[in-house]
């Protein structure tokens, strides 16, 4: 981003609230992915036990659960992105 002209106070006040927004807001959208990685590990757990009892479904869970997993690990590996973003 080009430095704001600072014959223009109003500018530079405006360039700094809105940089102090973007980084409250990618705080918050790490926030919220590590809650999407929790709930998708919660969602694994719960196909891993769905798995272990057997049955024409077993299968199929195991690879949602598998899924699930993979997702989680994308989501925390987003959250730590925009955590080392927003410290910049």
């Amino acid at each position: 981003m080009a430095d704001p002209d600072p014959s223009r106070p109003d500018l530079l006040v405006r360039v700094e609230q809105t940089r102090a927004q973007s980084h409250t807001l990618r705080a918050q959208v790490a926030e919220l992915a590590e809650a999407v990685a929790e709930v998708e590990l919660d969602v694994a757990r719960v196909q891993e036990v769905i798995a272990e009892q057997g049955g024409s479904l077993a299968a199929q869970a195991r690879e949602h659960a598998q899924r699930a997993r993979e997702f989680a690990a994308r989501e925390h590996a987003e959250a730590v992105r925009l955590r080392r973003v927003a410290a910049d």
